[in-house]
């Protein structure tokens, strides 16, 4: 049976901004996450919880808004540094090439192929 709650304003437009990308109902989309919020629950501790929360402080209206802005990119490379190695870069001068750094510094010149990460061949 349907049960009247209360939500915020701001969970209210988030579950709509991404309904609507997801294609799902603001009720929908407040379901799934429900449901996923509890399937996370049974499997994780109250340290991963607490991490996860802490990750989650920035509502998805804000991050698309800010996307391409100064703000957006610091926080995207922030989060790309707090990822573990090896990390990968795109190569500013050629197209569809990365560079892959290791945890010791070393890097390298590459490119994905079907996804694994091929290394440039070094001119001999």
């Amino acid at each position: 049976m349907p049960q009247p709650v209360k939500l915020s304003d701001a969970l209210l437009l988030e579950a709509r901004t991404t309904g609507a990308i997801m294609q799902r109902s603001m009720a929908g989309q407040i379901e799934f996450w429900a449901t996923l919020g509890r399937a996370v629950e049974r499997v994780s501790n109250r340290t991963q919880l607490e991490h996860l929360q802490q990750r989650a402080a920035i509502p998805l209206s804000t991050i698309v808004s800010t996307i391409d802005r100064l703000e957006g990119r610091k926080r995207l490379q922030t989060h790309l540094e707090s990822r573990p190695f090896p990390r990968f870069s795109p190569h500013p001068t050629f197209a569809s090439t990365f560079i892959r750094e290791s945890a010791n510094g070393t890097r390298c010149i590459g490119r994905f192929h079907q996804g694994k990460f091929q290394p440039r061949k070094s001119a001999k």
